[in-house]
């Protein structure tokens, strides 16, 4: 029976890694528990830091407001909202709602900024050609 240490040390096979065991081997604890210390801080920055899509925009009126006017929404969003979005939007009141045409290479930004103003309930999306 042959001992692990009796081999010299030029025959020895040298053992492959993990990723994780080397980094482990290479950071210690500490260096790992601030590793995902400086992860879960990225995560939440690059998640709570959400920019206004309208710098200082807060809407006049309450939801409650719009859906008994719509007609002034319609104003509302010509008047301050669109202008500010990069994007070609129509909007025409209707029965209760108001119905938004955004093209289609900004729809989905469009009306994020939208709603991040204006509750949902208000508005019926088309995505425009």
């Amino acid at each position: 029976m042959e001992r692990l240490n009796d081999t010299p040390p030029e025959e020895r096979k040298p053992v492959k890694e993990t990723s994780g065991e080397y980094l482990w081997k290479r950071l210690r604890p500490a260096g790992c528990v601030l590793v995902l210390v400086l992860m879960a801080a990225m995560l939440a920055v690059c998640f709570a830091s959400g920019r206004e899509p309208i710098e200082g925009y807060t809407p006049p009126q309450t939801t409650e407001y719009y859906a008994a006017h719509p007609e002034e929404l319609v104003t509302e969003l010509e008047t301050n909202v669109f202008p500010a979005l990069d994007a070609e939007i129509s909007a025409e009141a209707g029965d209760g709602t108001v119905t938004v045409t955004i093209e289609s290479a900004s729809f989905a930004s469009a009306r994020g900024a939208i709603l991040r103003y204006f509750d949902k309930s208000l508005f019926e999306f088309v995505q425009g050609e």
